[in-house]
């Protein structure tokens, strides 16, 4: 079942994005400080951040943990599928504007707290 997902670019102490994600009642957010991937093969770090009650992803400003208060606007925004590999590895169809197609989230045990690596596996 398709749920929804948003990238904010986030204003607040360094700018950065903000992948939000609706799943299982609540708005998960990863932030990543380059642009998201677009070209098969691209690669991103994505810092899981604190979650968010799902009626936030059209708000205006938030303020999290890492970066503090910031307004943000939506850089892209579409739904999205989920396939769960393994504890450590979630496939994403994204249909958006500007992200669209398959990803791979694969979560990296190497470095200490929630990292995660984005990676476009095919348009």
């Amino acid at each position: 079942m398709p749920s929804r997902f948003v990238v904010h670019q986030h204003r607040a102490g360094r700018s950065h994005y903000d992948l939000r994600i609706v799943q299982d009642g609540v708005l998960r957010s990863w932030s990543l400080l380059k642009e998201p991937p677009l070209r098969k093969g691209e690669r991103r770090l994505a810092i899981e951040r604190e979650n968010f009650p799902v009626e936030s992803i059209g708000d205006r400003v938030f303020e999290e943990q890492a970066f503090g208060r910031g307004s943000v606007s939506a850089w892209d925004e579409g739904s999205v599928e989920f396939d769960l590999v393994s504890e450590r590895t979630v496939i994403l169809r994204l249909t958006g504007r500007r992200m669209s197609g398959k990803y791979e989230f694969r979560r990296m045990h190497w470095y200490p707290g929630n990292r995660w690596i984005l990676t476009k596996t095919s348009g």
